[in-house]
């Protein structure tokens, strides 16, 4: 019986390493993203206020409001569970390791996500450029 909870301990701690290595590869790759940068990934959760997104290892939340300049019912209906999305980073806790995302201010017209996500995506870099450049601007 010892020996078996010997066992069980040491299997509990190799499971407490992998999750403890995960969670400090996460926040080192939290680390590494930054504020109006655009983000591949593909959805890992649906829930009714947004998505959470992949984002190799980490997740971030795309939320209901970000997902288009025109309303979303739901985020069932534009996006499935692994679907791959391109998006923007607007904002983050690096400290609580939050990261929201945004779709909507890759829109070069209302509603372009709801339509056609690819050509958001296409356009992405440069519709980051301008949301980078709008930002500094309101910080000026």
């Amino acid at each position: 019986m010892s020996y078996i909870n010997n066992y069980e301990l040491r299997e509990n701690s190799i499971t407490r390493r992998t999750i403890h290595n995960r969670s400090r590869l996460a926040k080192a790759r939290l680390k590494t993203l930054k504020l109006g940068q655009i983000i591949d990934g593909s959805i890992s959760k649906i829930k009714p206020y947004g998505v959470f997104v992949d984002i190799g290892g980490y997740y971030a939340l795309l939320h209901i409001s970000a997902i288009s300049q025109q309303p979303v019912e739901h985020p069932e209906k534009v996006f499935q569970i692994g679907d791959w999305i391109r998006a923007i980073i607007i904002w983050m806790d690096v400290e609580k390791g939050r990261v929201s995302l945004s779709t909507s201010d890759l829109e070069t017209e209302p509603g372009d996500m709801l339509k056609d996500p690819l050509i958001v995506y296409e356009k992405a870099e440069e519709m980051a450029a301008r949301y980078y450049q709008n930002v500094l601007s309101k910080l000026q």
